[in-house]
């Protein structure tokens, strides 16, 4: 099964309402709920990077979708003004992810629907560990420069994150790529040419020298191991 059929399976059952899409970066989730979404009236999607948010709203023209500028941590909405919410691949992005998940729940109403959708590290191959690596290091290569990026989370704890929501009828929808070719040569050039540009960004850091041997490691890892992506659980639930 994709992660395309895991999207419909786990989103075409809901019926949005209005929807609040936290953290949304450039929008490619609203996207997602938009084509897989049983029915919405509306769609928002806030992020605090207002870059992010005018690449969204170039890249989305219908009217009952909307990218705001907001910082997740205080919403700037009142109290059960949402029938669904969602975060997707943004958790490990936060700052403080409790707050971010205190802010999601008061701004969705009870009985609302809630969607976490996430990557996380608990690979099953060695050729999903290797992208699990690669991700990880590209973090460190982050936060090195000043750019808030921490590692993916297990499964549990992201299972644990979303029932913090205060949540009941929790669903989990697991995506894990075993059956794609680790060694396809298209991937392994494309996650090369990566590797090349975090090296480059890191020129001028203190510890540039052992994030390049680093980055190195994880080049021959791709060579004998090979490539596949990092398993997602999308969770679906309510609030009580």
């Amino acid at each position: 099964m994709s992660i395309e059929d895991i999207f419909e399976l786990a989103l075409s059952k809901v019926a949005g309402g209005r929807v609040i899409d936290i953290a949304t970066g450039e929008g490619g989730f609203v996207r997602i709920l938009a084509q897989n979404l049983k029915s919405y009236a509306q769609i928002i999607g806030v992020d605090a990077s207002e870059r992010a948010i005018k690449a969204a709203q170039s890249a989305c023209s219908q009217e009952n979708i909307r990218f705001i500028p907001m910082d997740a941590e205080q919403l700037g909405f009142d109290d059960e003004s949402f029938d669904t919410l969602s975060i997707s691949a943004s958790l490990h992005h936060l700052a403080d992810i409790p707050q971010v998940l205190a802010e999601a729940q008061r701004v969705l109403k009870p009985g609302g629907h809630f969607i976490v959708a996430e990557m996380h590290r608990d690979a099953q191959t060695k050729a999903q560990l290797t992208v699990v690596t690669l991700h990880h290091w590209v973090a460190k290569v982050d936060t090195a420069l000043g750019i808030l990026h921490n590692s993916t989370l297990t499964r549990q704890e992201l299972v644990d994150h979303s029932k913090s929501l205060g949540s009941y009828n929790v669903t989990c929808y697991d995506f894990s790529d075993t059956a794609s070719d680790p060694m396809d040569e298209t991937k392994i050039i494309e996650l090369e040419s990566l590797i090349d540009r975090n090296i480059a960004r890191a020129k001028g850091l203190s510890d540039y020298e052992a994030l390049k041997q680093r980055g190195e490691q994880i080049r021959q890892r791709l060579r004998d191991v090979g490539i596949q992506r990092e398993p997602v659980i999308v969770i679906t639930g309510e609030k009580r």
